[in-house]
């Protein structure tokens, strides 16, 4: 479909903004009295465009997505099923659930626009992304900011009506990308928003493992792979012409390359496309396609123009401007700066990356290279600049992390086995461009550790070992209950708040845990239950999470069983990661023999 024009997409979303209009005078709310100019349409439509135009690494430059955006599906239901517009979804509350690069910013976007343009708006779409939140703008400033910029006088009348109204759907993108002391505070904001406005659609996309995929109130849902039959489509829609589409796909398809077997999200295989534009073979391993990626995306405007060589304003080479982007990604992650960066913030992140190099520019002109020739950072807003895919700067991390000396990549192994979320996906590229170091000095101490901490106190099996490891290892557990809409039914309003261990990243404990303590509240189904079991009333209930029972009084009352079967599932899970991590450093270990081998004499 081709790109709307802003008038085109006001025109669309008359019927609803009238709805809602309408609405609001019957209830006596007046903060939508500019919504009755003639020009409110063109006004709002121009607004919505917002959310159709985005930057990709395909294309740098803001392009509406309807020229190029190939929808992935979503399991539902244990299958993969597509998609097309958010009422199309029958659940209000909905966790969007995807790994590095399947496109889960462009798929909510796309969610919202298609809703418009099928000419069948439902909800009002505010678009939120939540790498934005800071401590000068919270959640809920957020939300009143977007109001704003449709037009809206704020105040809480006309709040309560719109999100009370059924015709506003809350679009939170980027729930990995908060920064670490805003992550509680969203969340309960979040949780907040659902309890109160039960009419109000709330989508939030993440990555796996995130706090808001332990809310008891939304569903998740997981985009699925990227599959070799959906390469056909998905390349028309980047514009390859049949000829090298074809060509590309035997490509993939004969390659040896352990890159190939990496193609299972929009990302890659749009990054596989410039590589191989440029080259015309799919680099044998992920460091040398990196590599290549990086000169790439160096010289493929100038290969649009014959003669031409694009000036690199820093004066380095491209293996120098690598080099010192890796720096610069490592000290971004490890000064725990997320995406986007301001300027004070880049200047310190240069400042400390020239540091760790061999050669010498300006923090300008270095901007400039990565910016306005590279284009793996784009300028955002008027001081900002912003890495144009997490991933880019966590690979190139990675990158940095894979040049250290044997010392040195020690020392960052060791201080992720204590801190390994804030490394989480720059460790996930290290096992595949690092694996020797990965196994021998992270992987296989991080499993130590969870045995001596998780599964040797419970050792026993007895019922009281296994409860005092649990609640070491979680103080807060338990299970919050509230009364359902029927005033009888106890249903569950959360968890206690969990504490995120280092090695969530290797196995997901607290997906475990939930699931043990979905097992042990089983029996109980009425708020009379839980009144006569733990002496707590639902009635009496804090609104936003219920009453809590703490985990020893739920495993006094039904037993421990579930627990220890958790225990057995998160053993059995770290064992296979030992004989994995084993065999890395085994095989790499016997290659010392080749150096003792003697030739047998004549």
């Amino acid at each position: 479909m081709d790109a709307t024009t802003a008038a085109g997409l006001g025109k669309l979303l008359t019927p609803l903004v009238k709805e809602i209009l309408t609405g609001a005078k019957k209830m006596g709310v007046t903060g939508l009295q500019r919504w009755e100019q003639r020009t409110f349409p063109s006004k709002i439509g121009a607004r919505i465009k917002t959310i159709e135009n985005v930057r990709t690494i395909w294309k740098p430059d803001a392009i509406s997505l309807l020229k190029f955006f190939h929808p992935p599906k979503l399991v539902i239901d244990g299958k993969p099923t597509l998609v097309n517009k958010l009422s199309d979804i029958d659940s209000s509350l909905i966790v969007l659930e995807g790994i590095v690069g399947q496109g889960k910013s462009i798929l909510l976007r796309s969610l919202a626009v298609q809703e418009i343009i099928s000419n069948e708006a439902k909800r009002l779409p505010l678009f939120i992304e939540l790498k934005d939140l800071s401590s000068k703008l919270e959640l809920q400033q957020a939300i009143f900011k977007k109001l704003e910029s449709y037009d809206i006088d704020v105040d809480e009348e006309t709040l309560n009506y719109l999100l009370r109204s059924g015709r506003v759907a809350l679009l939170l993108d980027g729930f990995d990308e908060i920064e670490e002391g805003m992550i509680k505070g969203t969340f309960l904001a979040i949780e907040h928003l659902a309890n109160r406005y039960p009419e109000l659609q709330v989508v939030v996309t993440s990555r796996p493992g995130r706090e808001i995929q332990k809310s008891t109130l939304f569903q998740t849902i997981r985009i699925a792979s990227l599959t070799q039959v959906e390469f056909a489509p998905f390349l028309a829609k980047l514009g390859v012409s049949s000829e090298k589409s074809i060509a590309l796909r035997a490509a993939i398809k004969n390659s040896p390359s352990r890159v190939s077997n990496l193609i299972t999200t929009p990302l890659m295989l749009t990054l596989v496309v410039m590589v191989y534009e440029a080259e015309s073979q799919i680099p044998e391993t992920l460091p040398e396609f990196f590599s290549r990626l990086f000169q790439t995306v160096f010289t493929r405007h100038d290969h649009l123009k014959a003669a031409f060589t694009r000036k690199h304003h820093s004066g380095l080479s491209e293996k120098a401007l690598q080099e010192l982007f890796e720096n610069f990604c490592f000290m971004a992650i490890q000064s725990g700066y997320g995406r986007t960066l301001d300027q004070y913030q880049f200047n310190e992140i240069y400042d400390l990356a020239i540091d760790h190099s061999d050669h010498k520019c300006s923090p300008e002109s270095f901007r400039l290279d990565i910016v306005k020739v590279a284009c793996l950072m784009l300028e955002d807003g008027i001081d900002s600049t912003t890495f144009l895919h997490k991933s880019i700067l966590e690979y190139f991390a990675a990158a940095f992390v894979k040049r250290l000396s044997e010392e040195n990549a020690k020392l960052f192994y060791a201080a992720a086995v204590e801190n390994g979320k804030e490394w989480e996906e720059v460790l996930r590229f290290l096992k595949s461009i690092d694996p020797f170091r990965h196994s021998k000095y992270y992987l296989l101490p991080a499993v130590a550790r969870e045995r001596a901490d998780v599964i040797q106190p419970a050792s026993d099996n007895s019922p009281e070992s296994i409860l005092r490891t649990f609640t070491k290892l979680q103080p807060d557990l338990g299970v919050f209950f509230k009364e359902g809409a029927d005033k009888h039914t106890a249903v569950v309003g959360a968890y206690g708040r969990f504490i995120t261990r280092p090695s969530e990243i290797l196995v997901d404990f607290s997906a475990l845990i939930m699931s043990a303590l979905d097992e042990l509240v089983r029996p109980i189904s009425t708020v009379e239950e839980v009144e006569e079991f733990f002496q707590k009333h639902p009635r009496n209930a804090d609104e936003h999470h219920g009453v809590h029972v703490p985990l020893a009084a739920l495993a006094g009352r039904f037993g421990t069983a579930p627990l220890k079967r958790c225990l057995d599932i998160y053993e059995t899970s770290l064992s296979r990661l030992e004989i994995e991590a084993n065999e890395v450093v085994s095989k790499e270990q016997k290659k010392s023999l080749i150096f003792g081998r003697k030739r047998t004499p004549d």
